[in-house]
């Protein structure tokens, strides 16, 4: 009677927790720790900066005529964004005010790591105000709304995408970074869900589709196109094309359409 009852409670059990092979399924199998610029790309911040010992922090958005630092020490600064001065190694700065209180900036493009959050940036920031020298990582977000598009299919692996018969309509994606959201379409089934990018990398999903049957050559697009979208993926923007990259080998390339 006691191995019957003890049954019972092992599969009441079993009903109700998900097995480890289901639990695994509802996890992407990919992670990548991609860092979330949605609250900035919202804001319209282009420029973001920080460091710590003491801790600091600067943003710049010409959008709204703004420039902050602010460190922890006491020391901020709240004005109009100067004009950027560039130098011919990529290094670029900023320069306000005037002495004893002149704000000045240097972005050297390098690959920077924040000792604290462990987030990795494209620049070493040196801020310097008041005699005291502020240095850390940041980013330019500029990048990134460049990605905020519809993109539609043009290669695939090597091979040009148009429509067919059996393809009415090539895949497309309309990304947003601020909502963390893509939209778009397989070239049969509709889609959607969520996006993540830095700098260098994009991140989809999970996402889901409508479940309409597709014809042969556009059924077996479908499902390559998502398998290469459920991986990391980087990227790069240039004269209105997208490309994704996986490994260092372009793996497809979109163009911008209005």
């Amino acid at each position: 009677m006691r191995t019957v009852l003890l049954g019972l409670l092992l599969m009441a059990t079993a009903c109700r927790r998900p097995s480890t092979q289901f639990a695994a399924m509802l996890t992407p199998a990919n992670q990548v720790d991609i860092t979330d610029y949605s609250k900035q790309l919202k804001a319209g911040d282009e420029l973001i900066a920080m460091g710590n010992n003491p801790a600091w922090s600067l943003t710049i958005n010409s959008s709204k005529g703004v420039l902050r630092f602010k460190a922890l020490a006491g020391d901020s600064v709240n004005t109009a964004p100067p004009e950027r001065q560039t130098d011919s190694d990529g290094v670029f700065r900023y320069s306000v005010g005037t002495a004893p209180s002149r704000l000045n900036i240097v972005f050297r493009p390098d690959s920077c790591v924040d000792k604290l959050s462990g987030q990795r940036f494209d620049y070493r920031v040196e801020v310097d105000f008041r005699g005291k020298s502020y240095v850390g990582c940041g980013s330019s977000l500029l990048q990134l709304t460049l990605l905020n598009d519809i993109w539609v299919l043009t290669d695939f692996q090597g091979s040009p995408i148009t429509a067919t018969d059996n393809r009415k309509e090539v895949p497309r994606l309309e990304i947003s970074l601020s909502e963390n959201r893509v939209t778009g379409t397989t070239g049969c089934n509709r889609l959607s869900g969520s996006v993540k990018a830095d700098t260098r990398q994009i991140l989809f999903g999970p996402l889901v589709t409508t479940k309409m049957a597709c014809l042969d050559d556009a059924n077996q697009l479908e499902s390559k196109f998502l398998n290469i979208l459920a991986n990391p993926l980087t990227y790069r923007v240039s004269n209105g094309r997208l490309t994704f990259m996986q490994n260092g080998k372009a793996v497809m390339q979109l163009k911008k359409v209005d």
